[in-house]
């Protein structure tokens, strides 16, 4: 790549983009324009979102209880008010305000609306009350919404009051005040529930909406510059005279990308300011809470790469595009995916953990909902930061790399007219199968196996059962479906070839010589930081699965079958979709390396855990580089086997409450063994990195004519 040719589209297309007036108002006019606007209008709001008062009438004040019970009504300048004593404070009393009434004349005021509800204390009400008997109190009221809501009050003040009675007769007897309360229920450490003002209410509820607006804002950033930099160039005949250049179609993709990119960040950090100015301006007078310019700082390292991954997707969506409007047709389901992915951060109980903060957009917008309100981040803040950053970036870049590709393909650029029939596809799709899968059938392998994997989270809280039905059900079967269905060779499609002699004696000195260090990485990365380890240990249930099963007893013939649940099944079915179906679909569109690391970010992305995504992308890559080397996925299959039986065996069998102890090794010892392996373990991935591809998988990969050999470039 030329960079002196990618800044010249850069600046060309910029150019042209800031020509367009609806352009610039979408991207700069409108957000500096609609959050003053719209705190001014909020506040003008506002006290409608206070607590609304009601009218309550007494009729009767005079045959109400008087000393030594509390007062219900306190009569004043000749009309009456609730006790003070009966509510929690002098704004929760403002919201019912009592009125006197005649009892002849209460209902026709209830009908008139003059009061919301009506109270009627009878004449004997005090006789009774005094003498130890049962009165009652008449409630009258309407069925519309405002008398509901006023009878609501009356009936929480009148048992507030009721309690205060019994204390008085309780008292009269000698009895302890709390003498109906036979128990109490304490919590420690936690703060008594008070009732939340309407500024506190209002200011929680902006700081959870100000990360959806500012996600939404830049995907709508990168959205219209997409739309005509792809379609529209094609609809004014430009993109030809652009492809003739000698600028390359890599150098193309990223100069129109990082248009797309200005135009989506500058969109985000707009409306992040105007947000930060609005909130400096108004906030004081609207809600109760201040919004941290430090957190607005923040926030600016995690909306880049969130708008560059927008940035990539829209180009390489709107590369498809004939038009302007088809464009349109195609980039508006993004708004679809997404607004779900939002709507988690707004649902109750929903924080940031090992599983969301690798999901795209949802991580961001949990991390941003903090960092709004954080000055300086907390040690447990700072744990997510780069979690929740190094994905986006992962994801920006597969999405531009998916970009390139399709620029790259004329069927794409110079698409004609065509109807959708997805019955004919369909039958096209199971009628010309290929030998192996396409890159595009191992991605879509991928995304359902993810999204099954995720909703088998709540199959139930049966651990052993359930970890069975999530790789037999949904890891093995989909692979092996669409191997049957999709291609004509499936066996060869799953890499199942018997593999050379020496791979087997290799494949077990591998496991033993690089278990240690990969093992001891992970303790290693619980140990740097105590805060990551109680993430961890909280994410997963397995551990407290494995210490439950330790106090049932000695090893029996139990633990083999969690050995097979949780070692050998695993390792089996995670081999024939990573190192089976997805790799060898993936090497029909990438060069090995780049099929090789693919692959292993897919099989860290299906583990759920950012915590422990370093040791499972290593695992992932050799066991990659060994089914490349070897020709087959038998020899994968035998080192994740005894990878995942030493480890889950050394859990079973070992009594320490430790996570991974390797073999009942003491820490000193284990890190000896660990740096002692780690030289051979080392040249033997070396020496498995420049050995050259089997024979027969070297044919298979060839087989394909249109395809040129990949296997040549390492």
């Amino acid at each position: 790549m030329r960079w002196s040719i990618i800044r010249v589209i850069w600046l060309r297309e910029l150019r042209d983009q800031l020509r367009d007036r609806r352009t610039v108002f979408m991207i700069v006019v409108l957000p500096l324009l609609i959050y003053p606007l719209g705190a001014l209008g909020l506040m003008q709001i506002a006290p409608g979102l206070l607590p609304r008062q009601s009218t309550v009438g007494v009729a009767g004040v005079e045959s109400l209880p008087g000393p030594p019970f509390p007062a219900l009504v306190v009569s004043e300048d000749g009309d009456a008010r609730f006790s003070l004593g009966l509510f929690s404070s002098e704004t929760e009393q403002a919201t019912l305000r009592a009125r006197k009434l005649d009892a002849d004349a209460a209902r026709a005021a209830l009908d008139a609306r003059q009061v919301d509800v009506v109270l009627e204390v009878p004449s004997t009400f005090r006789t009774q009350l005094e003498s130890d008997g049962y009165p009652t109190l008449t409630l009258l009221s309407r069925p519309d919404d405002r008398s509901v809501l006023a009878k609501a009050r009356v009936y929480q003040v009148l048992e507030q009051w009721r309690k205060q009675i019994n204390q008085v007769r309780f008292s009269r007897r000698g009895l302890p005040p709390r003498f109906d309360a036979p128990f109490a229920v304490s919590e420690p450490g936690a703060e008594q529930a008070v009732q939340r003002p309407a500024t506190e209410i209002i200011f929680d509820l902006l700081v959870r909406v100000f990360p959806f607006v500012l996600v939404l804002w830049s995907l709508a950033g990168a959205l219209y510059p997409a739309v005509d930099l792809c379609a529209g160039e094609k609809e004014r005949g430009t993109m030809e005279t652009l492809l003739i250049s000698p600028a390359q179609r890599e150098e193309i993709v990223w100069g129109k990308f990082l248009t797309i990119w200005v135009f989506s960040g500058v969109t985000a950090l707009l409306n992040l300011i105007s947000m930060g100015v609005t909130s400096w301006l108004f906030g004081g007078q609207v809600a109760a809470g201040s919004v941290q310019p430090v957190g607005f700082a923040w926030c600016v390292m995690l909306l880049l790469p969130l708008s560059a991954f927008f940035s990539a997707l829209c180009l390489a969506v709107g590369a498809y595009a004939r038009s302007s409007k088809e464009g349109q047709y195609y980039l508006m389901p993004l708004f679809l995916v997404t607004m779900p992915l939002l709507f988690l951060t707004l649902a109750p109980g929903v924080e940031l953990n090992p599983f969301y903060s690798m999901v795209p957009v949802t991580g961001v917008a949990l991390l941003l909902q903090k960092l709004v309100v954080a000055g300086t981040p907390d040690p447990t803040l700072w744990l997510y930061f780069v979690p929740v950053l190094v994905p986006m970036v992962i994801y920006g870049w597969l999405a531009l790399r998916w970009a390139i590709i399709q620029f790259q393909r004329e069927e794409v650029l110079f698409r004609e007219a065509e109807r959708l029939e997805i019955g004919l596809w369909l039958k096209r799709l199971l009628r010309e199968k290929e030998p192996r899968p396409s890159a595009g059938q191992a991605m879509f392998c991928f995304t359902v196996i993810l999204g099954l994997s995720w909703f088998s989270l709540g199959l139930g809280t049966e651990f052993l059962a359930t970890n069975i039905i999530r790789f037999i059900a949904f890891v093995a079967t989909p692979t092996l479906m669409m191997a049957m269905l999709l291609t004509t060779q499936p066996r060869q499609s799953l890499a199942l070839r018997m593999p050379s002699l020496w791979s087997w004696p290799f494949t077990l000195l591998l496991v033993i010589v690089l278990t240690p260090p990969l093992a001891e990485l992970t303790h290693f990365l619980l140990r740097i930081n105590p805060n990551l380890e109680r993430l961890v240990e909280e994410y997963r249930p397995f551990t407290e699965w494995l210490n439950a099963l330790r106090r049932e007893g000695p090893v029996g013939r139990l633990h083999w079958w969690h050995l097979v649940v949780f070692a050998w099944l695993p390792a089996i079915c995670e081999e024939l979709t990573f190192r089976g179906f997805i790799l060898t679909g993936l090497q029909r569109r990438f060069r090995p390396r780049t099929a090789v690391l693919l692959s292993s970010f897919l099989f860290s992305l299906l583990h759920m855990n950012v915590f422990q995504f370093v040791p499972t992308f290593l695992l992932g890559t050799v066991l990659a580089y060994l089914t490349t080397r070897c020709g087959s996925i038998l020899p994968s299959i035998l080192f994740h086997l005894s990878y995942n039986s030493i480890l889950v065996g050394s859990m079973l069998w070992s009594g320490s409450g430790e996570r991974l102890v390797l073999l009942g090794m003491e820490p000193e010892t284990r890190l000896a063994v660990a740096l002692a392996c780690m030289p051979v373990a080392i040249a033997l991935l070396w020496w498995l990195t420049r050995l050259w591809p089997h024979p027969a998988y070297v044919a298979f990969l060839a087989s394909d004519p249109g395809l040129e050999p990949p296997f040549a470039a390492t």
